[in-house]
């Protein structure tokens, strides 16, 4: 499954200094689940502004939501914002967890989300 293998280098380490050994299989997926039941995701989509790409915030998805699209994220993530570069970072509580890209091909439907000022994103 992606989410937990982009999960790993976030929980393995810790979970490997608290036991002073490799953990299992089982010791992984329920250290797993115990953060992924926690956890939060925003939806940012990369603007080429210039010679470089700015990220912006489109959407804020809770482990529920992200639950109903963790079987097919690109297609998912198409059929709402069409073609793009997106980056939906996860985060357990407050702390960072990993950035996950994806790059449906196809025409764009998250313009209109995207609010710009001259010195970056606005916040939401």
């Amino acid at each position: 499954m992606w989410i937990k293998n982009a999960f790993r280098d976030y929980y393995k380490p810790k979970l490997r200094r608290k036991l002073k050994c490799d953990p299992t299989k089982s010791e992984m997926d329920q250290r797993f689940e115990e953060i992924y039941n926690q956890t939060n995701s925003i939806l940012l989509v990369g603007v080429n502004e210039g010679v470089s790409i700015q990220f912006y915030e489109i959407a804020r998805f809770t482990k529920e939501e992200v639950d109903g699209f963790r079987n097919c994220p690109e297609k998912y993530l198409f059929d709402r914002f069409g073609g793009g570069w997106f980056k939906l970072n996860f985060y357990q509580g407050p702390t960072f967890i990993v950035c996950v890209n994806f790059k449906p091909k196809g025409v764009p439907k998250w313009e209109k989300l995207v609010t710009k000022k001259s010195d970056g994103p606005i916040p939401s």
